[in-house]
């Protein structure tokens, strides 16, 4: 059993590798636990995937690459691209993990956590069993798909699937993604989503598609071979999708774009939930556990949801000054943070809406 570590991450994606960089600057010792690879969950996107925030070398003039989980690093300036694939995301992230010199523990599953009584954090995994006094949960949520029976899910390209009529479950992001890359291949998709997200146009790309998308549904709608359906998929058998109107019969199983849900992992025993997303304090720790702290896409306080990297970075200082408040010492580079737009705690702002 190893020495109780000041903190442990548990995951080696965007987020927990932006904690530990800051956490690196702020000289507090930390190290990563990892299941897989760095950047696990990019190495398995689909080949045809590409960032929807877009990326953009400005840092010059103070406006930090979108998809940069530190102040002065730019995917865009990396790989010379706007919208990152996931191959070259995971390189970027490789990248701050060599310039940091952090302590990344590839290949190590956590298989259990116990919170004790007297403030140890104790982690069992698949190598060893380690012990910390502050743990940030930074586990994501893409290997937690939903599950939809009788359905399948994309896994390395879509061209895996065969040109034909084509039924898709979801019409957020991933479902608009599937059906542009599918038509663009030569089939026909139908889109079943009650919720209607092409037809919004919201401020808050959290909330609704990303203007990279609202092109796509563009060419969906253009192209002539894509129908959107605002009904409830009622019953999905092997054959047949049935809505509160329609009968769709199936040349091939409907494909579920329907998202993730974190709370089929280790993140139930860490945290309390509430209409899907885990209840936090006001510094991103559990209401279930004292020094438990979660960073990614499924931080949310009220409405303000942080799903998008240049959203969620906003929070790794808040995490890091309170975890530098509890241990005594203070670092000049949550400051250096906040000065570039890398720290938002105060909230009352997320509710703004564009008004043009």
């Amino acid at each position: 059993m190893s020495q109780p570590l000041p903190v442990i991450i548990v995951g080696a994606g965007p987020a927990g590798i932006g904690c530990a960089a800051l956490l690196s600057e702020c000289e507090v010792p930390a190290i990563v636990l990892e299941r897989g690879r760095i950047g696990e969950s990019f190495h398995r996107w689909p080949e045809e995937t590409r960032f929807i925030s877009p990326s953009f070398t400005g840092n010059f003039f103070g406006a930090v690459d979108l998809n940069a989980i530190t102040p002065y690093s730019s995917p865009a300036f990396g790989f010379q691209t706007e919208h990152p694939s996931g191959a070259q995301y995971a390189l970027y992230l490789q990248d701050i993990v060599e310039h940091y010199a952090l302590d990344i523990q590839s290949e190590v599953d956590v298989q259990s956590i116990d919170v004790g009584d007297n403030g140890m954090i104790t982690l069992t995994t698949s190598k060893d069993t380690f012990r910390c006094y502050h743990l940030i949960w930074a586990g994501g949520e893409f290997q937690h798909p939903k599950h939809i029976a009788h359905t399948v899910r994309l896994a390395s390209s879509y061209g895996e699937f065969p040109v034909g009529n084509h039924v898709i479950i979801g019409g957020s992001e991933s479902g608009i993604e599937a059906a542009y890359h599918l038509v663009k291949n030569g089939s026909h998709v139908t889109i079943i989503d009650p919720t209607s997200p092409w037809k919004e146009r919201l401020t808050d790309s959290s909330y609704g598609l990303s203007p990279y998308t609202f092109d796509r549904v563009r060419f969906l709608l253009s192209s002539g071979k894509a129908d959107f359906v605002s009904e409830m998929a009622t019953t999905i058998t092997a054959d047949h999708v049935i809505t509160d109107t329609q009968t769709f019969q199936l040349e091939h199983p409907a494909i579920d774009a329907t998202g993730f849900d974190m709370s089929q992992g280790l993140a139930k025993t860490l945290f309390d939930f509430e209409d899907g997303y885990p209840r936090l304090t006001e510094h991103d720790e559990s209401t279930k556990y004292d020094n438990v702290f979660l960073v990614g896409p499924n931080v949310k306080h009220d409405n303000a949801l942080f799903c998008f990297i240049y959203k969620y970075r906003q929070r790794f200082a808040v995490i890091a000054r309170e975890i530098l408040s509890r241990i005594g010492e203070e670092s000049d580079a949550i400051e250096s943070y906040a000065n570039q737009g890398f720290l938002l705690d105060d909230l009352s702002c997320c509710d703004q809406e564009c008004t043009c």
